[in-house]
């Protein structure tokens, strides 16, 4: 009889009677071995193969089950005898199985009702809006769901209108959020207006981790960065089993990335301890569908909601979400979308500029150069080699020449400009990452101008934005300024905008309430202080997680945003967008985008690629927002790494043409 165990060192262990049927021994062997086991030993009778030991406890049992049903299928292999252990994880797993479906079944039929009304606990105090409900039903249904709202629709509330019903009915104990720093404050905020008290809440940084499962007790509401999840995540994964926790992923597309990034894999890690899961986003595919994966998987990890990983991604590069895809998605996730909140349709307005004699001059010089680069690379190499530091150039280039040499010592992979670990930066422009040389600007024929263009002119885009911002003022209005580069910031600041003295918010900019000023006392500065006109902010620092579009007395503060210069990346600008859109709004008051473009430059390419994923996204989710934006917007098969590296080397041969 052969057996399945687990020895000592945790690793899976089958040991196989030979049958005296060669071809059924052959097939048997050749199948265990081509997988992750490893034949150990072998003598007349029997073999043994290990499966190591994993912290992918599914993926481990999912092995066993496939073991056990190989035999089930195959009677000539005899019995196969399963270890105590691993036979209470299979039933385990198969009823984690039923609820899954149960959950499908359930999460459909709520949003195909017409009308809703959730039951919750006693202790949440605040009012939900009518279009709030449907979504706080379908995740008490569902248990572990996703909520997909917009920005602005009260994602927290309906949350915590949820977990309401599961503390009462002691269902969960603890409440554990794992987000963006910048998400803490308005966690704890919101768990005063639901339940009408402060939360005893503990942000979860350094060493409390380690001393995490012995404090649990004194603590309701548990705040920690994605970072943090990763590198203590056997602490949390301890204080996980101790107690019945709901974890929350908040902005969880910070984990869609399709090649398992750190942070994912410890969201993955740590969802099969969780007794409750749930994730938050408003952008939960800035990109494409393969930004879905890891996201639906967290929150049923035994069940793999999407299938597996490879064959998901390799099926939606070609095909898009299949039907059954689909379905599964519109069972687990809940949407409101912006037509639900009646807010006031916004305007965008592209705003064409022309570079200046010099500006042009370089630009055209620098993007001849790196289509010279391109070309000269062998095809399968080009992406491979293709590095930030000339994505960054034509930025630099199409925005402000000086950045080029003056300030490039700011662009390093660590520098305030991405305000992310090394992992994020290719996310964000969408290149590998890579330094900048400056001795290449040395060689090219405009080296000189290149490098006293602060003396020649003023850039047209900086002096358009400027312009625009001084009319508005004059107006009465307060603007938002977005940009990722720190010395146009400064240039505002010091110089263009001073008679302003804009507020600046980025990378350096701290987070700690306990440093003055910090991140929120600026926008609380903005919101509030009357005489306070501009805010001019990096999408990385402050594209999550925060309202600009009222203060604290509820008054309208912010209309107007002026997009300075944009990346590849999707998330970033559809997070911008919702700081000024929000529930709350007057239903007067027109929300109006400002997108200056520098004409024949990468800004037009990157404005036709942000709208074409805008438009996945909301495909993806059913959400007709955008067909209320009138932009021309396609849908492409292909990688989305390489559609953006396709829109540059568009743009590069066009103007080559030109």
């Amino acid at each position: 009889m052969s057996s399945l165990t687990i020895d000592d060192t945790g690793s899976l262990v089958l040991e196989y009677d030979f049958t005296g049927d060669y071809e059924v021994d052959f097939d048997l062997m050749d199948t265990v071995g081509s997988g992750d086991f490893k034949k150990i030993q072998q003598d007349e009778k029997k073999v043994i193969f290990a499966y190591p030991k994993t912290s992918n406890k599914v993926k481990f049992f999912k092995t066993a089950q496939s073991l056990q049903d190989y035999f089930d299928n195959n009677p000539k292999l005899g019995t196969l005898e399963i270890s105590d252990e691993i036979e209470k994880n299979l039933v385990e797993q198969q009823q984690e199985n039923e609820l899954f479906q149960e959950a499908l079944e359930k999460g459909a039929s709520v949003k195909n009702k017409k009308q809703h009304d959730p039951v919750l606990g006693l202790n949440f105090k605040r009012k939900l809006l009518p279009f709030q409900k449907e979504s706080v039903e379908h995740l008490l249904a569902v248990n572990n769901g996703a909520n997909f709202s917009v920005p602005g629709s009260g994602k927290t509330t309906m949350t915590y209108a949820a977990v309401s019903k599961w503390l009462e009915d002691g269902i969960v104990e603890k409440i554990m959020v794992i987000g963006p720093t910048a998400s803490f404050v308005p966690w704890e905020e919101e768990y005063f207006g639901c339940f009408g008290k402060k939360p005893r809440s503990l942000r979860i940084k350094g060493d409390i981790a380690e001393i995490l499962e012995n404090i649990g007790d004194s603590y309701d509401l548990f705040l920690l960065h994605y970072q943090t999840s990763n590198s203590k995540r056997m602490e949390i994964m301890n204080f996980l089993k101790k107690y019945k926790t709901v974890l929350i992923i908040d902005e969880s597309h910070r984990i869609k990335n399709p090649n398992l990034g750190a942070w994912a894999n410890a969201a993955l890690f740590l969802a099969q301890f969780a007794t409750r899961r749930i994730i938050l986003s408003g952008t939960p595919a800035p990109n494409n569908y393969l930004d879905l994966w890891n996201q639906i998987t967290f929150l049923w990890p035994h069940d793999f909601p999407l299938g597996n990983q490879s064959r998901y991604n390799d099926y939606v590069k070609k095909r898009g979400l299949s039907p059954e895809h689909r379905t599964t998605l519109q069972s687990l996730f809940c949407r409101v979308m912006k037509g639900d909140l009646h807010l006031p349709e916004p305007k965008f307005i592209p705003i064409m500029v022309d570079l200046g004699e010099h500006q042009r001059q370089i630009y055209d010089v620098i993007a001849a150069n790196t289509l010279d680069e391109i070309e000269s690379l062998e095809e399968q190499s080009r992406l491979q080699r293709f590095r930030i530091a000339r994505m960054i150039r034509l930025l630099q280039s199409a925005s402000n020449p000086s950045l080029l040499f003056e300030m490039s010592h700011e662009f390093n992979v660590h520098s305030p400009l991405f305000n992310s670990p090394r992992e994020m930066v290719s996310a964000q422009l969408g290149f590998d990452v890579d330094s900048i040389d400056n001795n290449e600007l040395k060689s090219l024929s405009i080296s000189d101008k290149i490098m006293r263009y602060s003396d020649l002119e003023i850039p047209s885009k900086i002096r358009k934005v400027a312009s625009l911002t001084k009319d508005l003022v004059n107006k009465g209005e307060k603007v938002l300024i977005w940009s990722s580069f720190l010395l146009n910031m400064h240039i505002y600041e010091e110089e263009v905008l001073k008679e302003f003295e804009p507020i600046l918010i980025y990378g350096d900019v701290s987070k700690d309430p306990d440093v003055q000023p910090n991140r929120d006392d600026l926008v609380n500065r903005f919101k509030n202080d009357p005489d306070c006109k501009v805010l001019i902010a990096t999408p990385a620092s402050l594209g999550e997680s925060v309202s600009l579009h009222k203060n604290a007395n509820e008054e309208s503060v912010c209309r107007n945003a002026i997009y300075l210069d944009r990346n590849f990346n999707g998330a970033q600008f559809m997070q911008s967008v919702d700081r000024i859109h929000r529930i709350g709004m007057p239903e007067d008051v027109t929300v109006n985008y400002h997108l200056v473009i520098g004409r024949d430059t990468i800004d037009e390419q990157i404005h036709q690629r942000l709208w074409e994923k805008w438009e996945n996204m909301t495909h993806a989710l059913d959400d007709p927002f955008l067909q209320t934006v009138e932009f021309d917007v396609v849908n492409e098969s292909q990688d989305e790494f390489e559609q953006d590296y396709a829109a540059l080397v568009k743009h590069l041969r066009e103007l080559k043409s030109k």
